[in-house]
């Protein structure tokens, strides 16, 4: 497995990776606009992040394994020494270290290459996968919205997390 950042020659991997993974995604997370999911979609994608990365506000990675993705990683947000950390695992690949990879990652970058103090995370109550492993990695939960958004026809809330790196 190997962390890149992400660039426009990932446009066709990325797109089915989104595809091949919608459905999946969809059951946790806010569903994309359908415009996204095309050659184009992707491509306006990627251009938009890559200007948050060239401007420093963000860090945008894909995990390859075997020539395909099998994750996204990102770091958005960026301000004041701080970030938002936020991973997607594709289906076939949950419960194989995939997801502790990619915050394993995000962690080292946040820290070591821009500097951040703090990385923040938001996890739906529907994935206590992804909560675990903010737990296991030092993330501590500081507070809870409850309501934060309906999908699939249910209420959810989310709770905020935080990592201090300066202790780490």
């Amino acid at each position: 497995m190997e962390l890149k950042t992400l660039s426009k020659n990932h446009v066709n991997k990325l797109l089915d990776f989104e595809l091949k993974n919608k459905e999946w995604f969809e059951s946790f997370i806010e569903p994309r606009h359908k415009d996204f999911y095309s050659h184009s979609g992707v491509t306006k994608h990627i251009d938009y992040l890559l200007n948050q990365i060239n401007s420093g506000n963000a860090f945008c990675g894909i995990v390859i394994k075997n020539n395909v993705i099998v994750a996204r990683a990102n770091l958005k947000n960026i301000s004041d020494q701080k970030a938002y950390v936020g991973y997607r695992v594709g289906k076939e690949f949950t419960s194989k270290g995939v997801a502790s990879y990619c915050l394993k990652q995000l962690i080292h970058i946040g820290k070591n290459k821009l500097n951040l103090k703090q990385l923040n995370a938001q996890v739906l109550n529907n994935n206590p996968a992804s909560m675990h492993i903010l737990h296991k990695f030092g993330f501590e939960a500081i507070g809870t919205t409850a309501n934060f958004l309906k999908l699939n026809n249910k209420q959810l809330s989310c709770t905020e997390l935080v990592l201090n790196t300066h202790n780490k």
